[in-house]
């Protein structure tokens, strides 16, 4: 475990819905992140508090739902699945240009 992140090579399923908003399917995207595997207690979307095990900072605007994960192979070579339990948007000081985007998992 790194408290200062892996610098990685994630695979994001982004789900497919269907007219009722039920997940049908995932399609699979590669992207570069950086992946900090550190437990902590965090609020989701309804307010609860969740355990998190690891946080996964995307660079730029990201399409992200609660209905994706993310993949991942750590340093012990083992494939980690997170899904997204919060995601954080940061923004240039300023502005609403997006810095990047950290997904709770």
């Amino acid at each position: 475990m790194s408290l200062f992140g892996y610098p990685a090579t994630v695979t994001h399923y982004k789900a497919q819905t269907d007219n009722w908003n039920r997940v049908s399917g995932y399609s699979p995207e590669v992207k570069s992140a950086k992946v900090v595997e550190e437990q902590k207690e965090i609020k989701n979307g309804q307010g609860e508090e969740v355990q998190s095990n690891a946080e996964i900072h995307l660079e730029g605007v990201q399409d992200i739902s609660s209905s994706d994960y993310f993949e991942y192979v750590n340093a012990l070579g083992r494939t980690v699945r997170y899904d997204v339990q919060h995601i954080e948007i940061k923004k240039q000081m300023g502005t609403d240009e997006v810095k990047k985007v950290i997904v709770y998992g």
